[in-house]
């Protein structure tokens, strides 16, 4: 009695098995890669929300108007926080708080565009008033800086004329998607 001991695998079950592996890989490559432009789009707004918190805090710290200036150019965007005046994020040291520059740049994000940033009076900077923190407001409102990654993930960081600073999303899970309109 013969007994047959194949303990190989044909050509044939490896290509199959290397074919069932790729399409997997293929599968986890586009999640990982969506996953992490999400989480740059998240980062970037987080930034964001903070150096607008920090603009409010200094504002009532100070008894100073404090500004925050948004700025897009090709190939970029960019902004600054400054105490009394409006600034320029692509000029050297004219954004700044205690002799310490404060800009950040697209580079710090890559992928992720600056849509739009309009506030109160069509401007592309907000102001924080020294009483109670309140932005200035041209009415109820006082403005959106909306971001996107390369997917297309929209994220909304918007100012209310009270200083409120919140997040909103028409794409991104987790967030409030009671947006105002696009860019």
């Amino acid at each position: 009695m013969q007994t047959s001991s194949n303990k190989g695998v044909t050509l044939l079950e490896l290509l199959v098995a290397l074919s069932i592996v790729a399409i997997i890989a293929g599968f986890g490559i586009h999640s990982i890669t969506s996953y992490m432009e999400k989480q740059k789009l998240r980062a970037a707004g987080e930034t964001i929300f903070a150096d607008l918190r920090l603009a409010q805090s200094e504002s009532i710290k100070r008894n100073q108007t404090v500004f925050v200036d948004f700025e897009t150019y090709e190939g970029g965007w960019c902004y600054g926080v400054n105490i009394g005046s409006e600034c320029s994020c692509r000029r050297e040291n004219s954004c700044q708080i205690n002799n310490v520059d404060k800009v950040k740049s697209s580079e710090r994000f890559s992928g992720i565009t600056l849509q739009r940033a309009r506030f109160a009076g069509n401007n592309d900077y907000t102001a924080f008033n020294p009483v109670k923190g309140f932005a200035q407001a041209d009415g109820v409102r006082n403005g959106t800086i909306w971001l996107q990654s390369n997917d297309g993930t929209q994220l909304a960081v918007i100012v209310n004329r009270l200083g409120r600073v919140r997040f909103c999303s028409p794409t991104l899970p987790g967030y409030s998607n009671q947006c105002p309109a696009s860019p």
